[in-house]
């Protein structure tokens, strides 16, 4: 089983506390934060879903500081897809109703994890309870992963990891978005030093809502606020050099991922 991980995380959020002296001055707008970007996000699932004849579960999985990472299954590249385009309206959404006038932003990351091999599903017994709640972790290389490409997250925008780019590039929906791939830079840890591809993925038609001071500061995100979308051979080029470098140097297959029940 592949499951689909989103972490959104509050960009700011150090400078914004260490602004004032005692707590409550600040502890409004993350305790607005951890309760009603879940329920949007899940209006936005719905609402994405519509005309579908089911609509997927979305879970918080766990809260990391100021960030908060949900967990969903999706059956398609088309789901998958929509799933990610209900995050990106939220995080747009919920900046323009929630910190139009705060010095924070929203980053989102996505990646996946496949269950039927080196990434486990575990259940926590001290933090389970009655009535059959279940608390679950996940552990594994495919979670590593996805928690160094969050070093990619910008706001007004998601960095994918290539699994999930890859996934997209095949659905029939995938029209629907448009990704940038920005460069590429080495992650600690991961693909055996190789610099990893920077893809970032916005609503297909939208403009990346940078604030000038950010593009200023940061060349990635100047180098998008002035460049198209990606042709996807750029995109399936960066991949499949990817997945080159893993099988040629290191023996290693890391195929298309293949979403859905499990057959094993």
């Amino acid at each position: 089983m592949v499951r689909l991980f989103l972490s959104v995380d509050m960009a700011g959020s150090t400078q914004f506390k260490a602004r004032f002296t005692d707590g409550s001055s600040w502890l409004d707008t993350f305790r607005t934060f951890f309760t009603n970007f879940p329920l949007m996000l899940a209006g936005q699932v719905g609402f994405a879903f519509l005309e579908e004849g089911e609509t997927p579960s979305v879970e918080v999985w766990k809260v990391m500081g100021d960030e908060v990472i949900f967990v969903a299954t999706p059956s398609s590249a088309e789901e998958l897809v929509n799933l990610l385009l209900a995050l990106y309206r939220t995080i747009i959404a919920y900046e323009d109703r929630y910190l139009g006038d705060l010095p924070l932003r929203l980053k989102g990351t996505a990646w996946l994890a496949d269950f039927s091999g080196a990434n486990i599903e575990l259940e926590i017994p001290e933090l389970s309870g009655g009535d059959g709640v279940r608390a679950i972790d996940f552990i594994g290389p495919d979670l590593d992963l996805g928690f160094r490409v969050t070093k990619f997250a910008r706001p007004a925008c998601l960095a994918l990891s290539f699994d999930v780019a890859d996934l997209l590039l095949s659905a029939k929906n995938f029209g629907d978005a448009a990704l940038y791939l920005i460069g590429a830079e080495e992650l600690k840890g991961v693909m055996y030093g190789r610099p990893y591809p920077i893809i970032w993925m916005v609503e297909a038609g939208e403009d990346f809502n940078f604030m000038p001071w950010e593009v200023e500061q940061c060349p990635h995100m100047a180098k998008a606020s002035k460049m198209p979308p990606s042709p996807l051979s750029d995109i399936e080029r960066a991949i499949g050099d990817m997945r080159l470098y893993l099988r040629k140097m290191h023996g290693v297959q890391r195929p298309r991922l293949e979403l859905g029940p499990s057959t094993g």
